[in-house]
């Protein structure tokens, strides 16, 4: 049995797309993708942008 690694990761993230349209589960967290860091607390993420001088964006995100 041959398993196709890029069809099954293409099918995970379209379920994932249609599972986040029928369940509420998502948040808005703040992010520094320079250190790969996720904060749930502005005033976190503010302090994190100070010290290290990285620029922190707002996204959404699943939150089990």
């Amino acid at each position: 049995m041959i398993i196709d690694y890029d069809k099954l990761d293409q099918l995970f993230n379209i379920f994932i797309s249609k599972l986040c349209l029928y369940l509420p589960m998502s948040g808005m967290v703040w992010k520094c993708f320079r250190c790969n860091l996720s904060f749930k607390d502005k005033n976190l993420a503010e302090m994190h942008k100070e010290i290290s001088n990285h620029s922190i964006t707002k996204v959404k995100t699943l939150v089990a």
